[in-house]
């Protein structure tokens, strides 16, 4: 498979406007095609490039060109190709980004082009040491209304930091499964027979992470056995925040393929019970292949829509999770498209939903129990929107609860918590991870 070929197919689909997923996108590129592990990871590395700099990219094409965005889209996704490697591959000589590019528009039957393509590629190449340079200061582009939101909460420093870490290489996050291993052995046992480095992370119980290629993980016996998962820092710390307890009745709603759900049982060490609800059964089903390979049989799964009444076997819950469907701006590092398939006028239905689900949720719970509400992303409708109206229906009935009894270190705690609202914010550039935002109530 060609990879330059690969990312412009991936790439143009989605500047044509398709509901392009990255993830997906990689997954299914993988199973047909025949890659090896530097081909996967120069494939992703392309994509994810050409998504997050596409404006830096735009402006080196103006340099040489008057009118860059007039061109063809598959055009200039041709000659964001090359200019990206160029700027950030210093790796890959200039003859050969020249070439490969050129050849790029012969294959994709660009051929009254390849005459521009060439001589750009070769102008920007006899310049490359300038757009080094500058991409070495290259950040984030954010839409300017979320910019604007955000900067109600971090100063003008930490929005820069913010904008350079959501550039960086995603970094993968493990989760040691407790109830077959545990950190150590798993770090040795990785090191010794596949000489896999990951590192242990002091501050959250069985986290680890690695600068490796996820299928490189995914493919370890170890992996298949259950004994650790993929799973980002940031999530995980939600999970610790809801603080489940062993022999306890949780409901996640909204729990997807489980990965949350997983962490929870095997904080209970497998002892209780987790009703998991999700709209889609396919989902479930990959839970439930999950739930067995890694030794848990204390999840009931539920394909239903939540924002319905539910049955009532989940009533007179101790702990109900709302994992509530989101635009996901927190994912930005890992899913840059975000940025092109959303739009602000996207927040306010998702919030609808998200209220609905939350009220739906309270229903479940019995006295003195806690529900969580939580989502990886940070715009005003889906944060303090949906808690604000949440409080607001009956506040005699629930106070702001806040984990006393979890396994997070209270220095960490102290990071993510605002203390106006008491609610959680886990902004990306805190630990290399998605960004968060989290609130929990007890019943009164």
């Amino acid at each position: 498979m060609n990879v330059r070929l690969e990312a412009f197919r991936i790439l143009n689909r989605l500047f044509r406007g398709e509901q392009v997923f990255l993830d997906k996108e990689y997954s299914a590129s993988i199973k047909t095609g025949d890659l090896s592990i530097p081909d996967r990871s120069f494939l992703v590395h392309l994509v994810r490039g050409i998504v997050k700099f596409y404006p830096q990219l735009q402006e080196i094409a103006s340099t040489y060109l008057q009118k860059p965005k007039s061109l063809p889209k598959k055009v200039q996704i041709i000659l964001y190709l090359g200019l990206f490697q160029l700027a950030v591959d210093t790796r890959i000589p200039d003859y050969a980004v020249v070439s490969e590019t050129v050849e790029l528009a012969r294959l994709t039957h660009s051929h009254p082009w390849i005459k521009l393509v060439n001589a750009i590629s070769r102008k920007a190449a006899a310049e490359r040491i300038r757009w080094c340079k500058q991409a070495e200061h290259w950040g984030m582009v954010l839409p300017q209304w979320l910019e604007e939101y955000w900067r109600i909460y971090l100063t003008r420093g930490e929005m820069n930091q913010l904008k350079k870490s959501l550039v960086l290489p995603p970094v993968l996050y493990l989760r040691v499964n407790s109830l077959k291993t545990n950190s150590q052995k798993l770090i040795e046992t990785l090191s010794k027979k596949y000489s896999i480095v990951v590192n242990s992370l002091p501050m959250l119980p069985n986290a680890l992470n690695t600068q490796l290629d996820y299928s490189q993980l995914v493919e370890t016996d170890e992996y298949q056995k259950g004994y650790f998962s993929i799973h980002d820092f940031s999530s995980q710390i939600m999970v610790h925040l809801f603080a489940p307890k062993p022999g306890e009745k949780i409901v996640d709603i909204g729990c997807g393929s489980g990965g949350k759900t997983l962490m929870m049982a095997q904080i209970m060490k497998n002892q209780g019970c987790i009703h998991a609800v999700d709209v889609h059964p396919e989902k479930l089903k990959t839970l439930e292949v999950l739930a067995h390979r890694q030794g848990i049989d204390i999840i009931q799964t539920l394909a239903a829509d939540a924002t319905q009444p539910l049955p009532q076997e989940l009533f007179s819950s101790d702990r109900v999770f709302v994992d509530a469907p989101c635009s996901g701006w927190g994912t930005l590092r890992r899913n840059p498209e975000i940025g092109i398939l959303r739009n602000k006028s996207d927040n306010q239905s998702l919030a609808e939903k998200q209220f609905q689900l939350l009220c739906q949720a309270s229903a479940l719970i019995k006295k003195n129990g806690i529900i969580l509400y939580c989502v990886c992303t940070m715009t005003p409708e889906e944060t303090e929107g949906v808690v604000g109206a949440f409080e607001k229906l009956k506040p005699e009935e629930w106070e702001v609860n806040l984990p006393g009894d979890s396994q997070l270190q209270p220095e960490l705690q102290s990071t993510i918590l605002l203390t106006d609202d008491k609610s959680y914010r886990i902004w990306p550039h805190y630990f290399n991870s998605d960004g968060f935002f989290g609130k929990a109530w007890r019943k009164l």
